[in-house]
């Protein structure tokens, strides 16, 4: 498959592109880093280009020849709501290239019961707040009205980590993941066996899913 990668530098952004590589995808990523900085084992069918996310013009036409377009987009700490312009010039540019898109979120939007969210959570760290809001108002009101795209929007676990690629973990969709300890987590070399799963064998058009232990 063709696929394009946004946010391919951040960290679970490299994680997918490694996943994606070793699955021999044909793959260009948008980064301002070079192949090499990678260190991919495969990097015969990989390109990279550096792109402004809000071009909306110029990534729809970057996103033309691809078959599914992966976001990890991250934005910058201190203004969080960056992500939902951005998610929206995402989609605009997808719809535009004809393309699949899928996006990581964020875990904050997940049901730890049937009437609460993992953010509104007594537990919640403070400090991810901004991004978990941004996350959860682009998945209401950017993903979940759109109609014309084949989007899929995939949430981690609560916690998201450096870790090992184990192959083993779990697939939901609205409801937090965790274990007998009540420990959510997964490890972003999991998560992005998950995503390019989703790429391979898709099962969640237009819909959101969780990846976790």
């Amino acid at each position: 498959m063709k696929i394009t990668i946004v946010g391919a530098g951040g960290n679970i952004g490299k994680r997918i592109t490694a996943e994606a590589a070793y699955r021999n995808h044909e793959l260009h990523l948008i980064t301002s880093k070079e192949v090499s900085e990678f260190q991919l084992e495969n990097t015969d069918k990989v390109s990279t280009e550096k792109v402004d996310i809000f071009n909306t013009e110029q990534l729809a036409s970057v996103f033309k020849n691809s078959d599914v377009v992966i976001s990890s987009y991250a934005p910058p700490h201190d203004d969080t709501d960056i992500l939902i312009d951005a998610s929206k010039s995402l989609v605009t540019a997808a719809k535009e290239a004809g393309t699949r898109l899928i996006a990581v979120g964020g875990a904050g939007s997940l049901k730890v019961s049937d009437d609460l969210l993992l953010i509104d959570a007594p537990n919640f760290p403070e400090e991810y707040k901004a991004i978990a809001q941004s996350h959860l108002t682009v998945l209401e009101t950017v993903y979940k009205p759109e109609k014309n795209l084949n989007w899929t929007n995939v949430s981690p676990s609560a916690y998201i980590f450096e870790g090992e690629r184990t192959g083993n973990f779990r697939i939901g969709e609205d409801q937090l993941i965790s274990n007998e300890n009540g420990d959510s987590s997964i490890s972003m070399e999991d998560f992005a066996v998950g995503v390019l799963n989703e790429v391979e064998t898709p099962a969640y058009s237009k819909k959101r899913f969780t990846i976790g232990y």
